[in-house]
């Protein structure tokens, strides 16, 4: 068993302030991910590309990035500098993402998207085993929730800051936009540029980030000393350990799929069914998604860790909870036909999809010893970004342009697909419980 005190970890004001720059560098993560949902349209008039293109660009190209440097990211995590692999990686997906408004091709977009892959594939795993290192696993959920807070806050920003810069950039009309003595770029082309850039400012500041000791299992520390675990190790762990894993990974990767897939369309269905502009698209589900994610993220770390005080197990009885409950609300945004209702159902639907993912990290940094935190938060984070990244969005594309047609048929897609992922989401979640709650009776 762990023998981890509090007196192990850093000062409170260390752990927040690590906590705090951290949280900026996934909302910048999340910004340069989200913002080409609210570009669907403009991209797909000058490229002319169906919906199912554009999906590929919404999660295929970040989905191969992981599949190629994900794992080998993940365990340069257990041996390097961790705050230098996020300070690396914010660099690279800022300069991808403004190199994505200089493409004239949908090949040289969807390249450059796959460089702005490169930000969840280095940040979460280093993230992940940083803040596993500076708070005590009654607290982890809670500082888990405020992490991965923003990728609503990322998300939502995107949306609100996106919709701001077209409007004032092109004021809604067509054809490329003399700015700063450039005139050969369209309007949604100077959106990734502008959101670009600032990134840059946040890689800066994470390189300040006070790298925290590792907190090293007893057991391992005995074996291995402070050096890396050999990888074989991390096999036979994992084998042991297959029937939380798999649960687990499948379970948070539904979620994924049902995030992605929502969050992917959720602009476009409101300009297309309800007649919504990019500004006002962008405006509304930002605040939703900022108010969503607060009170699923924030609310739902803080709520899991109190529920798992009382209730063995109680993490993953609250991620099944919350997946059950996104299900109808998931069917109503997708059917109400007032804009206003229909706005706050789907923000009631991504509080409770995005809530389990605070616990479910948790869960994974508690039962992971810290050596092989990195690796095994990568092939997590490669999992459900395969599950998610790879299919959501085009899963929705494809309905709609297979069987329904039309920009209307989007609204059939969301109210066949998400309601249907948030379900399987659940089915994993209560296959989950038993044997997180058995490895929680463990460490008692």
């Amino acid at each position: 068993m762990e023998e981890n005190k509090e007196i192990n970890f850093p000062a409170p004001a260390v752990a927040w302030t690590t906590l705090a720059i951290l949280f900026l560098a996934y909302i910048s993560s999340f910004v340069d991910r989200m913002i080409i949902g609210l570009l669907v349209e403009p991209i797909k008039a000058d490229f002319q590309i169906s919906d199912t293109q554009v999906s590929l660009l919404l999660g295929l190209s970040f989905a191969i990035f992981y599949c190629l440097v994900a794992l080998p990211i993940g365990r340069l995590v257990d041996i390097w500098s961790r705050k230098k692999i996020v300070t690396v990686g914010i660099t690279l997906w800022s300069f991808m993402t403004a190199l994505c408004g200089l493409a004239q091709s949908y090949t040289q977009l969807f390249l450059a998207r796959i460089g702005v892959g490169v930000g969840e594939a280095s940040l979460a795993p280093a993230a992940y085993s940083m803040l596993a290192d500076s708070f005590p696993p009654k607290k982890l959920g809670l500082a888990m929730g405020i992490f991965n807070m923003g990728t609503a806050v990322g998300a939502g920003l995107a949306l609100i800051i996106g919709g701001a810069i077209i409007s004032f950039v092109t004021g809604e009309s067509d054809g490329n936009i003399s700015l700063f003595g450039i005139s050969f770029l369209s309007g949604w082309q100077w959106v990734f540029v502008l959101v670009g850039l600032p990134g840059l400012f946040i890689a800066l500041l994470t390189s300040l980030i006070r790298e925290p000791d590792r907190i090293i299992i007893e057991e391992k520390k005995k074996l291995y000393g402070d050096a890396s675990i050999p990888i074989a190790e991390v096999k036979r762990f994992f084998k042991r350990n297959v029937d939380f894993y798999i649960p687990h990974h499948l379970a948070v990767g539904c979620s994924n799929l049902a995030l992605v897939g929502i969050n992917s369309w959720v602009s476009v269905y409101f300009m297309r069914i309800h007649g919504w502009t990019i500004s006002e698209a962008g405006f509304n589900i930002g605040i939703a998604l900022i108010l969503g994610g607060a009170l699923g993220l924030i609310i739902g770390g803080w709520l899991s860790d109190k529920i798992s005080v009382h209730i063995n197990g109680g993490k993953a009885v609250f991620c099944l909870i919350c997946a059950v409950l996104a299900i109808p609300f998931s069917a109503l945004f997708a059917t109400e036909e007032n804009a206003f209702n229909a706005l706050i159902f789907f923000a009631l639907s991504y509080s409770f999809m995005v809530a389990p993912i605070a616990p479910a990290a948790a869960m994974l940094q508690e039962i992971t010893p810290n050596r092989m935190r990195g690796i095994l938060s990568a092939f997590y984070l490669l999992i459900i970004s395969l599950i998610g990244l790879a299919f959501g969005a085009t899963i929705v594309a494809l309905l709609n342009d297979v069987f329904f047609g039309g920009d209307t048929g989007i609204q059939q897609a969301l109210l066949i697909s998400i309601p249907s992922f948030n379900l399987l989401a659940a089915i994993f979640y209560f296959a989950l419980i038993k044997p997180y709650s058995v490895r929680c009776a463990q460490r008692i």
